[in-house]
Protein backbone atom coordinates (compact mmCIF):
# COMPACT_ATOMS: atom_id res chain seq x y z
CA UNK A 1 0.00 0.00 0.00
CA UNK A 2 1.38 3.38 -1.01
CA UNK A 3 0.23 7.24 -0.04
CA UNK A 4 0.85 9.90 -2.19
CA UNK A 5 -0.62 13.81 -1.60
CA UNK A 6 -2.60 15.53 -4.51
CA UNK A 7 -0.87 18.84 -5.13
CA UNK A 8 -3.17 20.19 -7.66
CA UNK A 9 -6.29 19.32 -9.67
CA UNK A 10 -7.42 20.92 -12.93
CA UNK A 11 -11.03 20.05 -14.92
CA UNK A 12 -10.92 19.38 -18.57
CA UNK A 13 -13.39 17.26 -20.16
CA UNK A 14 -12.51 14.82 -16.57
CA UNK A 15 -10.54 15.58 -13.65
CA UNK A 16 -6.80 15.22 -13.94
CA UNK A 17 -5.16 14.96 -10.71
CA UNK A 18 -1.54 16.03 -9.90
CA UNK A 19 0.37 14.02 -7.64
CA UNK A 20 3.77 13.34 -6.38
CA UNK A 21 4.09 9.39 -6.03
CA UNK A 22 4.47 6.39 -8.57
CA UNK A 23 1.57 5.77 -10.06
CA UNK A 24 0.31 4.40 -13.13
CA UNK A 25 -2.62 3.78 -15.58
CA UNK A 26 -5.12 1.11 -13.88
CA UNK A 27 -3.69 1.63 -10.27
CA UNK A 28 -6.59 1.84 -8.17
CA UNK A 29 -6.48 4.41 -5.36
CA UNK A 30 -8.60 5.62 -2.63
CA UNK A 31 -8.69 9.48 -2.25
CA UNK A 32 -9.44 11.13 1.04
CA UNK A 33 -9.61 14.32 2.02
CA UNK A 34 -7.98 15.80 4.87
CA UNK A 35 -10.77 17.12 6.71
CA UNK A 36 -8.81 19.40 8.66
CA UNK A 37 -7.04 21.40 6.17
CA UNK A 38 -10.47 21.21 4.49
CA UNK A 39 -12.29 22.78 7.27
CA UNK A 40 -10.64 25.70 7.41
CA UNK A 41 -10.38 26.50 3.67
CA UNK A 42 -13.90 26.32 3.90
CA UNK A 43 -14.20 28.74 6.48
CA UNK A 44 -11.71 31.46 4.95
CA UNK A 45 -14.01 30.76 1.25
CA UNK A 46 -17.00 31.53 3.35
CA UNK A 47 -15.86 34.19 5.39
CA UNK A 48 -14.06 35.77 2.44
CA UNK A 49 -17.52 36.60 0.64
CA UNK A 50 -18.54 38.08 4.06
CA UNK A 51 -15.65 40.33 3.83
CA UNK A 52 -16.34 41.25 0.21
CA UNK A 53 -20.19 42.33 1.69
CA UNK A 54 -18.83 43.94 4.66
CA UNK A 55 -16.57 46.46 2.88
CA UNK A 56 -19.05 47.60 0.48
CA UNK A 57 -21.66 48.34 2.92
CA UNK A 58 -18.38 50.39 5.09
CA UNK A 59 -16.84 51.79 2.19
CA UNK A 60 -19.68 51.90 -0.69
CA UNK A 61 -20.84 49.73 -3.51
CA UNK A 62 -17.83 50.11 -5.76
CA UNK A 63 -15.01 48.42 -3.42
CA UNK A 64 -15.72 45.20 -5.36
CA UNK A 65 -13.29 42.01 -5.50
CA UNK A 66 -10.53 42.39 -7.63
CA UNK A 67 -8.55 39.49 -6.03
CA UNK A 68 -8.45 36.98 -3.64
CA UNK A 69 -6.59 33.77 -2.40
CA UNK A 70 -8.21 31.49 -0.20
CA UNK A 71 -5.81 29.08 1.39
CA UNK A 72 -5.84 27.23 4.82
CA UNK A 73 -3.87 29.21 7.23
CA UNK A 74 -5.27 33.07 6.05
CA UNK A 75 -7.11 34.09 3.19
CA UNK A 76 -6.40 37.35 1.03
CA UNK A 77 -8.51 40.34 -0.62
CA UNK A 78 -8.03 42.75 -3.06
CA UNK A 79 -10.72 45.61 -3.96
CA UNK A 80 -10.04 49.32 -5.42
CA UNK A 81 -9.84 52.05 -3.03
CA UNK A 82 -7.53 55.41 -3.25
CA UNK A 83 -6.84 55.51 0.33
CA UNK A 84 -6.19 53.20 3.14
CA UNK A 85 -9.05 52.38 5.90
CA UNK A 86 -9.10 54.58 8.55
CA UNK A 87 -9.37 52.68 12.20
CA UNK A 88 -12.77 53.26 12.39
CA UNK A 89 -13.44 51.71 9.16
CA UNK A 90 -11.31 48.74 9.66
CA UNK A 91 -12.82 48.26 12.69
CA UNK A 92 -16.50 48.25 11.33
CA UNK A 93 -15.73 45.82 9.05
CA UNK A 94 -14.42 43.38 11.10
CA UNK A 95 -17.45 44.19 13.64
CA UNK A 96 -20.05 43.45 10.41
CA UNK A 97 -18.24 40.07 9.22
CA UNK A 98 -18.64 38.80 12.60
CA UNK A 99 -22.17 40.03 12.92
CA UNK A 100 -22.89 38.10 9.88
CA UNK A 101 -21.10 34.77 11.24
CA UNK A 102 -23.22 35.23 14.60
CA UNK A 103 -26.55 35.55 12.57
CA UNK A 104 -25.43 31.68 11.45
CA UNK A 105 -27.05 32.49 7.87
CA UNK A 106 -27.28 29.19 5.77
CA UNK A 107 -24.99 28.90 2.75
CA UNK A 108 -26.69 27.42 -0.42
CA UNK A 109 -24.85 26.21 -3.31
CA UNK A 110 -27.09 26.24 -6.35
CA UNK A 111 -26.54 25.32 -10.27
CA UNK A 112 -27.87 27.45 -12.74
CA UNK A 113 -27.44 29.19 -16.24
CA UNK A 114 -25.13 32.60 -16.88
CA UNK A 115 -28.27 34.37 -17.40
CA UNK A 116 -30.33 33.12 -14.57
CA UNK A 117 -27.35 33.55 -12.18
CA UNK A 118 -27.46 37.33 -13.33
CA UNK A 119 -31.23 37.49 -13.14
CA UNK A 120 -30.93 36.32 -9.72
CA UNK A 121 -28.49 39.61 -8.62
CA UNK A 122 -25.63 37.56 -8.61
CA UNK A 123 -22.24 38.78 -7.78
CA UNK A 124 -20.04 38.40 -11.26
CA UNK A 125 -16.30 39.23 -12.02
CA UNK A 126 -16.00 39.54 -15.38
CA UNK A 127 -12.50 39.32 -15.51
CA UNK A 128 -12.98 35.65 -15.26
CA UNK A 129 -14.42 33.02 -17.42
CA UNK A 130 -17.59 31.32 -17.03
CA UNK A 131 -19.74 28.75 -18.36
CA UNK A 132 -22.94 28.36 -19.48
CA UNK A 133 -23.65 26.67 -16.29
CA UNK A 134 -22.51 28.47 -13.17
CA UNK A 135 -22.66 27.66 -9.48
CA UNK A 136 -23.70 30.16 -6.76
CA UNK A 137 -23.27 30.86 -3.27
CA UNK A 138 -26.25 32.42 -1.52
CA UNK A 139 -25.86 33.57 2.32
CA UNK A 140 -29.56 34.12 2.65
CA UNK A 141 -29.96 38.02 1.72
CA UNK A 142 -27.03 39.13 2.81
CA UNK A 143 -24.37 37.87 -0.13
CA UNK A 144 -24.90 36.01 -3.74
CA UNK A 145 -21.89 35.22 -6.14
CA UNK A 146 -20.65 33.33 -8.44
CA UNK A 147 -18.46 30.58 -6.70
CA UNK A 148 -17.20 27.12 -7.72
CA UNK A 149 -15.46 26.22 -4.38
CA UNK A 150 -15.80 24.74 -1.22
CA UNK A 151 -18.12 26.21 1.61
CA UNK A 152 -19.08 25.84 5.20
CA UNK A 153 -22.92 25.05 5.64
CA UNK A 154 -23.80 27.96 7.65
CA UNK A 155 -21.92 31.49 8.56
CA UNK A 156 -21.40 30.55 12.00
CA UNK A 157 -19.37 27.38 11.10
CA UNK A 158 -17.09 30.13 10.52
CA UNK A 159 -15.83 30.81 14.20
CA UNK A 160 -13.85 33.70 14.78
CA UNK A 161 -12.62 36.53 12.45
CA UNK A 162 -9.82 39.12 12.37
CA UNK A 163 -7.88 41.49 10.03
CA UNK A 164 -4.15 41.50 10.47
CA UNK A 165 -3.13 43.39 7.68
CA UNK A 166 -4.43 46.44 5.45
CA UNK A 167 -2.38 48.07 2.76
CA UNK A 168 -1.27 49.34 -0.99
CA UNK A 169 -0.53 46.93 -3.59
CA UNK A 170 -0.59 49.13 -6.37
CA UNK A 171 -2.39 52.62 -7.36
CA UNK A 172 -5.84 52.38 -6.21
CA UNK A 173 -5.89 49.12 -4.83
CA UNK A 174 -5.82 47.73 -1.64
CA UNK A 175 -5.58 44.12 0.26
CA UNK A 176 -6.49 42.99 3.57
CA UNK A 177 -5.40 39.77 5.05
CA UNK A 178 -7.36 37.81 7.74
CA UNK A 179 -7.37 34.72 9.56
CA UNK A 180 -10.80 32.62 10.87
CA UNK A 181 -11.76 29.93 13.07
CA UNK A 182 -9.02 28.59 15.37
CA UNK A 183 -6.36 30.27 13.49
CA UNK A 184 -7.90 33.46 14.12
CA UNK A 185 -8.46 32.64 18.26
CA UNK A 186 -4.80 31.84 17.89
CA UNK A 187 -4.04 35.07 16.65
CA UNK A 188 -5.93 37.15 19.03
CA UNK A 189 -4.86 34.80 21.84
CA UNK A 190 -1.20 35.73 21.04
CA UNK A 191 -2.09 39.84 21.31
CA UNK A 192 -3.44 39.19 24.50
CA UNK A 193 0.05 37.87 25.40
CA UNK A 194 2.07 40.33 24.15
CA UNK A 195 -0.39 42.99 25.98
CA UNK A 196 -0.33 41.37 29.45
CA UNK A 197 3.99 41.19 29.20
CA UNK A 198 3.66 44.72 28.05
CA UNK A 199 1.36 45.57 31.12
CA UNK A 200 4.02 43.43 33.99
CA UNK A 201 7.14 45.05 31.82
CA UNK A 202 6.13 48.40 32.17
CA UNK A 203 4.42 48.28 35.75
CA UNK A 204 1.38 49.24 34.34
CA UNK A 205 -2.55 48.05 36.48
CA UNK A 206 -4.18 47.76 33.47
CA UNK A 207 -3.98 47.62 29.50
CA UNK A 208 -5.92 51.24 29.48
CA UNK A 209 -2.32 52.38 31.01
CA UNK A 210 -0.57 51.41 28.40
CA UNK A 211 -0.51 54.62 26.11
CA UNK A 212 0.34 56.57 29.54
CA UNK A 213 2.82 54.62 30.48
CA UNK A 214 4.66 54.71 27.06
CA UNK A 215 4.31 58.07 26.67
CA UNK A 216 5.69 58.82 30.14
CA UNK A 217 9.12 56.40 28.41
CA UNK A 218 9.45 58.56 25.57
CA UNK A 219 9.66 61.75 27.30
CA UNK A 220 12.08 60.04 29.92
CA UNK A 221 14.32 58.91 26.75
CA UNK A 222 14.28 62.45 24.65
CA UNK A 223 15.27 64.33 27.70
CA UNK A 224 17.98 61.62 28.82
CA UNK A 225 19.31 62.31 25.51
CA UNK A 226 19.07 65.86 25.52
CA UNK A 227 21.17 65.28 28.49
CA UNK A 228 23.94 63.54 26.90
CA UNK A 229 24.38 65.66 23.99
CA UNK A 230 24.89 68.53 26.40
CA UNK A 231 27.44 66.30 28.32
CA UNK A 232 28.98 64.84 25.22
CA UNK A 233 26.84 62.25 23.80
CA UNK A 234 28.03 59.74 26.53
CA UNK A 235 31.86 60.12 25.22
CA UNK A 236 34.56 59.96 27.70
CA UNK A 237 35.37 63.41 27.79
CA UNK A 238 38.46 63.17 30.88
CA UNK A 239 39.73 60.55 29.01
CA UNK A 240 40.13 62.54 25.29
CA UNK A 241 41.34 66.12 27.62
CA UNK A 242 44.00 63.66 29.62
CA UNK A 243 44.91 62.17 25.82
CA UNK A 244 45.44 65.80 24.24
CA UNK A 245 48.90 66.75 23.16
CA UNK A 246 51.04 69.91 23.25
CA UNK A 247 51.51 71.68 20.27
CA UNK A 248 55.05 74.11 19.88
CA UNK A 249 52.99 77.04 21.16
CA UNK A 250 52.09 74.91 24.01
CA UNK A 251 47.94 74.96 23.14
CA UNK A 252 46.87 71.44 23.32
CA UNK A 253 45.59 69.35 20.34
CA UNK A 254 42.93 66.15 20.29
CA UNK A 255 42.05 64.83 16.94
CA UNK A 256 39.93 61.37 17.27
CA UNK A 257 37.00 59.47 15.92
CA UNK A 258 33.47 60.12 18.05
CA UNK A 259 30.78 57.81 17.71
CA UNK A 260 28.24 60.54 17.54
CA UNK A 261 24.15 60.21 15.84
CA UNK A 262 24.74 63.33 13.50
CA UNK A 263 26.96 66.57 13.40
CA UNK A 264 24.89 67.89 15.75
CA UNK A 265 25.74 65.53 18.33
CA UNK A 266 29.55 66.23 17.18
CA UNK A 267 29.08 69.88 17.91
CA UNK A 268 27.69 68.59 21.42
CA UNK A 269 31.00 66.55 22.03
CA UNK A 270 33.28 69.46 20.63
CA UNK A 271 31.50 71.85 23.15
CA UNK A 272 32.05 69.89 25.91
CA UNK A 273 35.66 69.10 25.24
CA UNK A 274 36.50 72.63 25.06
CA UNK A 275 34.76 73.27 28.08
CA UNK A 276 37.20 70.85 29.72
CA UNK A 277 40.20 71.89 27.90
CA UNK A 278 40.16 75.80 27.05
CA UNK A 279 42.18 76.87 24.05
CA UNK A 280 43.32 74.31 21.91
CA UNK A 281 42.61 72.58 18.65
CA UNK A 282 39.77 70.33 18.30
CA UNK A 283 39.57 67.85 15.18
CA UNK A 284 36.66 65.80 15.49
CA UNK A 285 35.71 62.93 12.94
CA UNK A 286 32.06 61.01 12.53
CA UNK A 287 32.25 57.60 10.95
CA UNK A 288 29.00 57.27 8.93
CA UNK A 289 28.13 56.11 5.18
CA UNK A 290 29.66 60.02 4.19
CA UNK A 291 32.41 60.50 6.97
CA UNK A 292 31.47 64.49 8.68
CA UNK A 293 34.58 66.60 10.33
CA UNK A 294 34.19 69.18 12.87
CA UNK A 295 37.17 71.54 13.40
CA UNK A 296 36.96 74.03 16.37
CA UNK A 297 39.97 76.33 17.27
CA UNK A 298 40.24 78.93 20.19
CA UNK A 299 43.32 80.80 21.38
CA UNK A 300 46.23 80.18 19.04
CA UNK A 301 47.06 83.41 17.47
CA UNK A 302 48.89 83.31 14.44
CA UNK A 303 48.26 79.48 14.57
CA UNK A 304 46.37 76.85 12.91
CA UNK A 305 42.94 77.59 10.51
CA UNK A 306 40.28 75.39 11.27
CA UNK A 307 38.76 75.61 7.59
CA UNK A 308 42.11 74.53 6.33
CA UNK A 309 42.63 71.77 8.46
CA UNK A 310 38.70 70.76 7.88
CA UNK A 311 39.40 71.18 3.68
CA UNK A 312 42.75 68.60 4.15
CA UNK A 313 40.78 66.34 5.89
CA UNK A 314 37.60 66.26 3.74
CA UNK A 315 40.18 66.21 0.56
CA UNK A 316 41.74 62.70 2.21
CA UNK A 317 38.40 60.95 1.62
CA UNK A 318 37.06 61.88 -1.20
CA UNK A 319 34.98 64.90 0.02
CA UNK A 320 35.33 69.02 0.40
CA UNK A 321 35.64 71.32 3.56
CA UNK A 322 36.22 74.23 4.69
CA UNK A 323 35.34 77.79 7.09
CA UNK A 324 36.58 80.12 9.16
CA UNK A 325 39.98 80.15 10.96
CA UNK A 326 38.03 79.90 14.18
CA UNK A 327 35.30 76.72 13.09
CA UNK A 328 35.32 74.31 10.25
CA UNK A 329 33.63 71.53 8.93
CA UNK A 330 34.19 69.02 5.94
CA UNK A 331 32.05 65.78 4.55
CA UNK A 332 34.36 62.53 2.42
CA UNK A 333 32.28 60.27 0.21
CA UNK A 334 30.60 57.49 0.75
CA UNK A 335 32.42 54.65 1.85
CA UNK A 336 35.51 56.88 2.83
CA UNK A 337 37.48 55.51 5.52
CA UNK A 338 37.38 57.89 8.86
CA UNK A 339 41.49 57.73 9.54
CA UNK A 340 42.34 58.86 6.35
CA UNK A 341 40.79 62.28 7.61
CA UNK A 342 42.26 62.08 10.72
CA UNK A 343 46.12 61.07 9.34
CA UNK A 344 45.25 64.14 6.71
CA UNK A 345 44.77 66.72 9.12
CA UNK A 346 47.58 66.02 11.47
CA UNK A 347 49.96 65.80 8.58
CA UNK A 348 48.60 69.18 7.79
CA UNK A 349 49.30 70.76 11.74
CA UNK A 350 52.93 68.87 11.41
CA UNK A 351 53.55 70.64 8.33
CA UNK A 352 52.79 73.66 10.54
CA UNK A 353 55.38 72.93 12.21
CA UNK A 354 52.68 73.27 15.68
CA UNK A 355 53.34 69.82 16.87
CA UNK A 356 55.54 66.71 16.13
CA UNK A 357 53.57 64.63 18.37
CA UNK A 358 50.46 64.15 16.96
CA UNK A 359 48.65 61.04 17.13
CA UNK A 360 44.65 60.42 16.62
CA UNK A 361 42.68 58.78 19.52
CA UNK A 362 39.51 56.76 18.80
CA UNK A 363 36.33 56.84 20.87
CA UNK A 364 32.90 55.27 21.14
Amino acid sequence: TRSFHVTGVQTCALPIFHARAPIAVGDEVELRVDATRRADTMRNHTVTHLLHRAIRIVTGPDAKQRGSLVHPDYLRFDYPLDRSLTREERDAVEAEVRRAIREDMTVVAEEMSMAEAVMAGADAFFDEKYGEKVRTIRMEDYSHELCGGTHCRATGQVGSFVITAERSIGSGLRRIEALSGSAADDYLREQVRIIEASIEGLGAQSAAQLPTKISALQAELREAKRKAKQVGGGVDLAALVASAVKGSDGCPVILATIEADDMEGLKAVAKGLRKRLGAGVLALVRPSDAVEIFVSVEGTDGGPDAGKIAAAGAAAIGGRGGGRPALGQGRGAEGAEPHAAIEAMAGLLRSEEHTSELQSRETI
